[in-house]
């Protein structure tokens, strides 16, 4: 190879290098934004950080999958709180949002597994809207987490996603809290062992994990054990209003 050629490759390398670690700070900072939106339960604060995330793939002159999932999993958030709220209109934006920014990120890199994890809650989501569709999207839903289990089976996020379907399911059709608790115990497994590594600043969903493990106690009657882990999640995000609202619900009782 000519020395010119060669130079002119690593160059164009180091330069690529430079500019992946000068996003960095933006990403996580973004990431967090997200994390601290969803503790808040706040759709503005959601909304917020859902456009760092936005700025963020703007700005890039190469797609990336990791941040086409983030903004996913931002749109994901809002679908929540909408669907909480039962505003449909806003539910279905956000829920058709997420699942085609979790189609471009699939494009981009076929085994990420947590996406096709997501999808298959996305799924789930629209089935609470569009009932009538049921029987056609269960079985796509499905699809999308028998796919996230092949490509990522180690995957904490995949597990707590598939566990709050279940935990959403109502129990004649296989779902409830009871169904959902083995699928979170292994989860929160997973979890501890990603934390005690060096995970990535859009390693999401601890809290999450340990908050609807606890619920899943507190449905069978223990409430030690439900108030062990709604404090856990605390400690880990002490801003979760989730959590404390569900913590200060068992105190009461």
């Amino acid at each position: 190879m000519k020395p010119k050629l060669l130079l002119s490759i690593l160059l164009a390398l180091l330069l690529g290098v430079l500019a992946a670690f000068s996003q960095t700070p933006a990403v996580s900072e973004a990431w967090a934004a997200v994390r601290k939106g969803f503790h808040s339960w706040n759709p503005e604060v959601m909304k917020a950080a859902r456009d760092r995330l936005l700025a963020v793939l703007l700005t890039e002159k190469t797609p990336n999958a990791g941040h086409f999932h983030g903004l996913s999993v931002a749109d994901f958030r809002l679908a929540s709180y909408y669907l909480a709220s039962d505003n449909g209109p806003e539910a279905e934006r956000y829920t058709a949002e997420a699942r085609e920014y979790g189609r471009k990120a699939r494009e981009l890199d076929p085994g990420l597994g947590e996406s096709y994890a997501l999808d298959g809650y996305l799924i789930g989501v629209e089935i609470a809207l569009f009932p009538e569709r049921a029987m056609s999207l269960i079985s796509e839903s499905m699809q999308s987490f028998q796919a996230a289990f092949a490509k990522s089976p180690a995957n904490p996020r995949v597990l707590l996603l598939r566990a709050l379907s279940v935990y959403y399911t109502p129990e004649p059709y296989g779902g409830g809290p009871g169904n959902a608790m083995s699928i979170l115990e292994e989860a929160v497994g997973l979890f501890e062992k990603e934390m005690g590594g060096n995970p990535s600043p859009s390693a999401w969903g601890y809290e999450e994990a340990c908050a609807y493990l606890g619920l899943c106690h507190k449905s069978r009657g223990d409430m030690e054990k439900a108030e062990a882990l709604l404090k856990k999640a605390l400690e880990l995000a002490p801003g979760y209003a989730f959590a404390a609202h569900e913590l200060q619900s068992l105190s009461r009782k």
